[in-house]
């Protein structure tokens, strides 16, 4: 806990020296903002694989403010090893990350490696619109409620089917996947590393045991993928047409795409809702501040959340952006319903983790 205070500090200075203060005259500091950010040219985000946000937001963000928004598209791990030897010699060369809460909350976090958001904050859509926010304000994964910010809360399904191959009303309980017909022919985003995987095969170990995670995976001889593209594609080609802990946006991809995907959801086991890897962070020493924090600022109005949206194909967190134009409608959070969130910090921190080791020994038995 101490290095983590001291992590705070470090690197709140740091935000401190970049911020912009709101004041009742946001049209000269947004200005101003803009003009600096325009003097330091681009702003460098990393993205996970799959993301859409590189097909039109880089042509819109500069057209918009005149300045360049280079999207680095990298699995999450490489990104956070590329930080850590970027930050070890002062040589950091990205400025924001958009990825899933593990890597975040159990790698770069307690290396001091993220500065704060929160203090960045200037524009009054996002600051001083709490009708706005499903939380009354931008939501924030980490203890300190200001580094991580979660651009993205949606529910998610147990598995995906192609609906060619396999009945969908087929698994209205969560041991109709165990059924000997279904063997060889369910696909896994790898559950040993850090991910997707983890977190579906960790969160149904907690609910079901040990005994059914095994039968699941091992008893129906599932196979393992560490590729997002790969294992829908296999369940868009009926190679494996039952899909655990599949991208949203890949889904989305195929249903555009005129492929016949259901999701399924057995009634014994309460759903759980997630980031994906919509939790956006700004890394310590960004290359380029100022360009962040316009980028930051932008990308939680309605007009950046709802192209985010549109992009991700994902539900984000402002409530006032509608969800017209989800192609997994499925993952909206439904109001009243209470849902397990994998992304809590004491969760990821605490249970998540213990879990996560205890599913690596079983699964390499």
């Amino acid at each position: 806990m101490r290095k983590m205070r001291l992590t705070g500090i470090a690197a709140g200075a740091v935000a401190a020296m970049i911020a912009v203060p709101a004041s009742a005259d946001f049209n000269s500091d947004w200005k101003a903002l803009i003009a600096a950010a325009q003097k330091e040219g681009k702003v460098v985000l990393a993205a996970v694989p799959g993301t859409g946000m590189r097909r039109t937001m880089p042509e819109f963000f500069e057209k918009k403010f005149g300045v360049k928004l280079q999207v680095v598209v990298t699995p999450s791990r490489q990104t956070a090893q590329r930080a850590i030897r970027e930050a070890a010699v002062g040589a950091q060369t990205i400025d924001v990350f958009s990825t899933g809460q593990s890597t975040l909350i159990r790698v770069l976090y307690p290396k001091g490696l993220l500065a704060p958001i929160k203090p960045l904050l200037i524009h009054p859509d996002v600051i001083n619109n709490k009708a706005a926010w499903m939380k009354g304000e931008p939501w924030f994964l980490d203890d300190k409620k200001e580094y991580m910010f979660r651009a993205v809360d949606l529910v998610i399904p147990m598995a995906f089917v192609n609906t060619k191959h396999v009945d969908p009303n087929g698994f209205n309980h969560t041991n109709d996947f165990l059924d000997p017909k279904y063997k060889g022919k369910i696909v896994v985003y790898d559950p040993t590393r850090p991910g997707p995987g983890s977190n579906a095969i960790s969160y149904y170990m907690k609910f079901l045991g040990e005994k059914y995670v095994i039968d699941l995976i091992k008893g129906q001889k599932a196979k393992l993928t560490r590729s997002r593209r790969q294992l829908v594609d296999w369940l868009a080609q009926g190679r494996y047409p039952i899909a655990f802990a599949a991208s949203i946006n890949e889904i989305a991809r195929l249903r555009r795409e005129g492929f016949k995907i259901a999701a399924v959801q057995p009634k014994n086991v309460i759903s759980y809702d997630a980031p994906g890897s919509g939790v956006i962070t700004l890394l310590n020493n960004a290359p380029h501040p100022k360009a962040a924090q316009l980028f930051l600022n932008w990308i939680m109005t309605k007009e950046g959340m709802k192209m985010y949206q549109d992009l991700e194909g994902m539900p984000v967190t402002r409530v006032d952006v509608g969800r017209d134009g989800l192609m997994v409608p499925e993952t909206v959070p439904k109001p009243g319903v209470k849902y397990f969130d994998t992304a809590s910090y004491d969760y990821v921190v605490g249970e998540s983790g213990k879990l996560f080791g205890k599913l690596k020994r079983l699964l390499k038995r």
